[in-house]
């Protein structure tokens, strides 16, 4: 059985990985950077995980206002503010591993959801594309932040 290509559209794809290098740039500071960047790095990396957890939510949100059969149910209005309140009770999390470690659960939860939506049809095929590849990268930043956290490297926030 072939699997048909999903066509990503492009301006949602070059966004959507733009979006990552946020996730990126304070890898980059934690492994190589200056020891006294890496309380700012750690900021920018979980303010904007938090931030894009909201954003994941609020899809949901706008999906239940669209007027059709996917209307506003108490579950689907339920699961759109579940990530920002995620988010923001990580953000006050004063263990980075603790924090970490939920900010990978959540990202995880938040495309099993998807996933879910894509396939009952309240999405197009191509977003969960492109929530698997983006999922793959944020999570893949968020280990090696972690895997910093266990290193030599300098963490602290």
């Amino acid at each position: 059985m072939n699997t048909p290509i999903v066509t990503i559209p492009k301006p949602a794809l070059i966004l959507g990985l733009l979006g990552l290098i946020p996730f990126f740039a304070p890898v980059v500071t934690l492994w190589n950077g200056d020891p006294m960047l890496v309380g700012g790095a750690l900021s920018l990396q979980f303010g904007y995980a938090a931030v894009i957890l909201s954003f994941l939510g609020g899809v949901h949100w706008g999906r239940a206002l669209a007027g059709d059969r996917y209307g506003p149910t108490g579950p689907r209005l339920l699961w759109s503010v579940l990530p920002s309140l995620l988010g923001w009770v990580l953000l006050l999390t004063p263990d980075i591993s603790v924090k970490l470690i939920g900010f990978i659960i959540a990202f995880a939860l938040a495309f099993l959801v998807d996933i879910k939506a894509v396939k009952a049809g309240m999405f197009p095929v191509w977003y969960g594309t492109l929530r698997k590849i983006l999922t793959i990268g944020v999570l893949a930043a968020l280990l090696l932040t972690l895997a910093a956290s266990f290193s030599a490297v300098p963490v602290g926030a």
